[in-house]
């Protein structure tokens, strides 16, 4: 089950961990909630791979953690890759166009994660 932490942890979660996914969520945020088993699983999917680590941080306690890292929406999965925000490149739907994030925003499926898990750590 995904940690749910203060943002200091957070700051310490980013040098515990290559890559880290960090959930902004609310308890009354119906999607956050429905997202919630799908970190879960992934959490529990990579709990011994210490190049990947799941956390979430509840917004509503903690506005300023929102606030800091310009958090919109929610759920609002940040990425972070070696303790900064990542780039992770996302095809569009123009032929060989890519954006570039930080974040996965939204309800995704567990795919989305596992793509970007794939592409930052350079696995296959």
């Amino acid at each position: 089950m995904v940690r749910d932490v203060t943002p200091s942890d957070i700051e310490t979660a980013k040098t515990e961990t290559k890559l880290l996914f960090v959930d902004a969520w609310a308890p009354w945020c119906q999607p956050c909630l429905a997202l919630a088993p799908t970190l879960d699983e992934l959490d529990e999917k990579y709990k011994d791979d210490p190049d990947v680590g799941f956390r979430k941080v509840n917004t509503q306690n903690h506005q300023e953690f929102a606030i800091k890292n310009e958090i919109s929406g929610i759920p609002c999965v940040l990425i972070f890759m070696d303790g900064a925000p990542a780039k992770l490149e996302i095809p569009t739907s123009e032929a060989g166009n890519v954006t570039i994030v930080d974040r996965l925003v939204g309800l995704r499926p567990a795919e989305h994660y596992e793509f970007a898990i794939n592409a930052l750590l350079n696995r296959n």
